[in-house]
């Protein structure tokens, strides 16, 4: 997370940045100005989280010198400084717009309260805010239908307005149980912590109630969370749920180093912002499964070769990235034309269907199995290598082997099925050269005896 930053503007800054150098702000970045000049000038070039304030002298007009703060920094919470004898002017500052007033006489143990409260447990959203800046702030969120960046941009503009270090949103079961899915994650220094993250507490963050719910971490696991560094600082953990189509619910869930109480979980900005995320994610969600439409072949209601394309060019790109591999399994029924002569077209389709489900059976949830055209079909495997691919397809042969087709109509049809396969980047390093060899190892074996599995010839790879 970038880290946050506080200004503070006083003659005496200086004492005031000694009071805040205490290790509940670590990481936090302070710029220490003691003129306004200076004030001025890093405000017009910077965005701070908080400005601590006090007017510079006495000629300086309290509404006249909030009003120049507010001016330079409209969006930023102010806490104001004044001295007890300068108590009048109180009423003058809250109408100006700051939101805090602390006294000098009483700093050395208010300052780091107030600005911790302000930084990490949300009361920046506590300000008064126009509908128009209501409505800017919720744009990124309501103009995106891509789900994972739309997910995305919801974690960083709940990060935005509470100040949390790490954000995850992820799918809940029905009902909130299990398994999870996450859906997009930020704040975490290694991209496998988010999974481990909803193993050990996805039970306890998947809320079951209608609006935010405060978690403190000392209430989760005991065993599990002493092993998670990233709790040691942020000891609450907010879970946002958001009901989307029926049995669909997804949950943000932010580390804080702060406590966000009830007036800051009612603000008119986290409960309009969550209207206006909750419809954007059931937007995105139906767009999706209208897009998923598109790749699904209507018969098997397996995956089709379009969206092979889309599930091959994503494992390339997750290759490069992380030196997976992968392997392609190119397979064809034996003599299915006779079935289709024999019994008819109709008997035909539903021997593709079942013969569908068979090798949908054979593989884990994370592969692919594609009905490519005819009755010719495609499975990715994920994670395997060409020796491990061979014992899939062995299986796949022999369970297809074993099965007796469309027995509900009082047939008994038995089939084989030839399969080829090419690993990747043992055998090629690009989409279609590997299809291309995964098809002609499996024509050989059509070439053949048929009922076998074929492995493809290496290519030169650079």
């Amino acid at each position: 997370m970038t880290a946050q930053r506080v200004l503070i503007l006083s003659s005496d800054a200086k004492s005031m940045e000694r009071m805040a150098r205490v290790p509940s702000l670590k990481g936090v970045h302070f710029s220490i100005l003691s003129d306004w000049k200076s004030g001025a000038d890093a405000l017009r070039k910077e965005n701070f989280s908080v400005i601590v304030a006090r007017k510079f002298s006495k000629e300086q007009g309290t509404d006249a010198f909030v009003a120049d703060l507010l001016a330079l920094a409209p969006k930023t919470s102010i806490i104001y400084i004044l001295a007890e004898k300068e108590g009048p002017a109180v009423l003058e500052a809250l109408k100006g717009g700051v939101s805090e007033i602390l006294f000098q006489e009483s700093l050395a143990a208010t300052l780091v309260p107030c600005v911790e409260k302000y930084l990490f447990s949300g009361y920046g959203l506590l300000r008064r805010m126009s509908l128009d800046e209501l409505f800017d702030f919720c744009i990124p969120v309501i103009t995106s239908t891509d789900m994972g960046l739309l997910a995305t941009t919801i974690l960083e503009k709940f990060r935005e307005a509470l100040g949390a270090s790490f954000g995850i949103l992820f799918r809940g079961g029905e009902k909130g149980e299990g398994p999870y899915s996450i859906v997009a994650s930020l704040g975490f220094v290694d991209e496998i912590v988010p999974a481990g993250f909803l193993r050990w507490f996805g039970e306890a963050l998947a809320s079951p109630g209608p609006g935010p719910t405060v978690i403190h971490a000392d209430t989760l696991n005991a065993t599990a969370s002493a092993g998670v560094d990233f709790l040691v600082e942020n000891r609450t953990l907010l879970s946002v749920p958001f009901d989307l189509t029926p049995g669909s619910r997804v949950y943000a869930v932010l580390g804080m180093r702060g406590t966000p109480d009830a007036e800051v979980l009612n603000s008119p900005l986290l409960n309009f912002f969550q209207r206006q995320a909750r419809l954007a994610l059931l937007n995105a969600e139906r767009s999706a499964q209208a897009q998923s439409l598109i790749y699904i072949d209507d018969l098997t209601k397996l995956y089709n070769g379009r969206y092979l394309n889309v599930v091959l060019d994503r494992e390339m790109k997750r290759s490069e990235r992380y030196r997976n591999f992968f392997c392609v399994l190119f397979m064809d029924i034996d003599f299915f034309k006779r079935v289709n002569d024999a019994h008819g077209h109709l008997v035909g389709s539903r021997v593709l269907v079942e013969v569908g489900s068979v090798l949908r059976a054979c593989v884990r949830d994370s592969d692919t199995v594609v009905r490519y055209g005819g009755d010719e079909f495609v499975v990715l495997l994920v994670e395997t290598n060409a020796d491990e691919a061979m014992i899939v397809a062995e299986r796949m042969r022999k369970m297809i082997e074993a099965e007796s087709f469309v027995k509900e109509t009082g047939l008994s049809i038995r089939l084989t099925i030839s399969i080829g396969i090419a690993a990747f980047p043992e055998h090629a390093n690009t989409k279609q050269t590997l299809l291309n060899l995964a098809d002609q190892a499996m024509y050989r074996g059509k070439e053949s005896t048929r009922n076998v599995v074929y492995l493809a010839h290496a290519q030169n790879v650079p």
